[in-house]
């Protein structure tokens, strides 16, 4: 084969992976490392170098061309199966593939919708962290809660509008969610107009491509301005008329069970020191924690006045348990409450009376038999509980 032919191999080579290199926008190394290789023989056979002094083996000289011819069809070859590809793809198929690129994007578009108009009907709003946790984005909802025409705030700058005395659990708290402490629940205060408003903040850690981000939502817990808040775990509890009917059916049942009266008995002095909303989310609070360690089933606790409370013990395993815990001084009952910055050991008087399957009085003797437990307990300086009877 002549030079003139070898050299036209080599442009139809080169011609190929530019070819490649404009259809896919990449190129292939061992392609151009293999041009190079061949380009340079192709010099060396062609024109006499100076620099170079032995003779050249006349096999080299007589495989060259094969080899060139070998190594250009292959590069034809590949560039072929790339194109082909391409080819069988017919009008319909390009069809086909249009209509499932529009159903995926409306499909898009009616979760973001259907997402949209979720969060719209929420009474809470959202907080969504940015990823290093400097700010966040707030819905419309959470603007209007918070009092803020903006939607986009700095952790910075909005520490500044929460009470001075809720802002160190604040951001501390921010700083520590991570996968392994992945939920946070906190209240504190935040400056509204001239004065300040609790709220409560509820967080969630989920990991999306290997990065943490967090979703929270709020909600107002200030009884004079949002009074659909948590103050329902107190305001929903059942009272004493409600009392009278469960102790009516409960004495009917062949089984011991335990009527406890409960007074909070420094929620005055607390709202005297923090004011009534303070004082009305530590009872919240309060009743929650001995919902869940004594009364979970329905109708076990009533509201009886403001600060006072009675309690329905069927379960001997409950009452034992109670009974360590005031034996104990132990904080199931005096419990250490945190709202916002604000810390306080809510302390009850309980009056406990019992009553048997055997038991002869009525219910309003059973239920003064609590009361009059209390009243003792109230007056004793020494212990905060009394049993009727003991």
């Amino acid at each position: 084969m002549n030079n003139l032919f070898q050299l036209i191999l080599l442009v139809v080579m080169a011609l190929s992976m530019i070819i490649h290199l404009i259809l896919y926008k990449k190129t292939q190394v061992w392609k151009i490392i293999l041009f190079f290789l061949l380009g340079a023989v192709y010099v060396v056979l062609t024109y006499p170098l100076p620099f170079i002094s032995f003779d050249i083996p006349s096999i080299v000289i007589e495989i060259y061309p094969y080899v060139l011819l070998f190594f250009v069809s292959l590069s034809l070859i590949t560039l072929r199966r790339k194109v082909k590809i391409t080819q069988n793809l017919t009008d319909y198929d390009f069809f086909e593939m249009e209509k499932e690129l529009d159903d995926m994007k409306s499909t898009s578009e009616l979760l973001r919708l259907r997402y949209i108009s979720t969060i719209e009907l929420l009474q809470e709003g959202l907080f969504f962290y940015q990823e290093d946790v400097s700010g966040f984005f707030l819905t419309d909802q959470a603007s209007k809660i918070l009092g803020v025409k903006e939607h986009e705030i700095l952790i910075e700058e909005y520490s500044k509008h929460i009470h001075p005395e809720d802002q160190g659990q604040y951001l501390s708290t921010i700083k520590k969610i991570s996968k392994k402490s992945p939920n946070f629940d906190l209240k504190y205060r935040i400056k509204r107009e001239n004065g300040y408003v609790w709220i409560e903040e509820k967080a969630k850690v989920f990991e999306y491509e290997n990065k943490i981000h967090i979703i929270s939502s709020i909600q107002g817990i200030d009884m004079k301005l949002f009074p659909q808040t948590l103050i329902h775990e107190i305001d929903s509890l059942p009272n004493e008329s409600n009392l009278i009917q469960t102790l009516t059916q409960t004495i009917k049942e062949p089984e011991t069970f335990y009527l406890v009266m409960i007074q909070l008995t420094n929620i005055v002095d607390i709202n005297a020191r923090f004011g009534r909303d303070v004082g009305n989310l530590m009872i919240a609070e309060y009743i929650k924690k001995i919902r869940f360690h004594f009364a979970k089933e329905f109708n076990s606790v009533f509201r009886i006045t403001g600060i006072q409370f009675a309690l329905v013990i069927k379960e001997q395993r409950k009452y034992e348990v109670l009974l360590r815990a005031l034996q104990s001084g132990g904080d199931l009952v005096n419990l250490n409450l945190s709202i916002g910055g604000i810390a306080q050991v809510v302390y009850p008087n309980l009056g406990i009376a019992k009553h048997e399957p055997w038991s002869s009085y009525g219910i309003s003797e059973f239920v003064s038999m609590s009361n009059k437990a209390m009243e003792e307990a109230i007056k004793n300086p020494k212990r905060n509980y009394a049993i009727f009877g003991e």
